[in-house]
């Protein structure tokens, strides 16, 4: 089943922060029948680079079941109408 693009405003995922989040900090994820970007959570401009090293930290201890597998993770541009894997990752991230 495909998934609809998100048509709202997502909220940066630090606590306490109310700001648009730009970025969402993801890991491409297989389970050799779908693919889509495992969410390590969404980001502003302000607290990219925080919580780009929290999601790095979390997939360290990410357990994979058989069969599935979970590449690294990185920075990607949140762009209103399109799915996680038309999501364009920032170079050097």
């Amino acid at each position: 089943m495909e998934k609809s693009p998100f048509q709202y405003q997502p909220r940066c995922s630090s606590p306490g922060c109310e700001q648009p989040a730009v970025y969402k900090i993801a890991a491409p994820w297989t389970s050799g029948n779908s693919r889509e970007l495992k969410n390590y959570g969404l980001a502003c401009e302000a607290h990219r680079d925080s919580q780009l090293a929290r999601g790095q930290l979390h997939r360290q201890g990410l357990k994979t079941a058989e069969g599935e597998t979970v590449g690294p993770v990185g920075l990607y541009q949140l762009v209103p109408g399109k799915h996680d894997k038309e999501l364009p990752l920032l170079p050097g991230h």
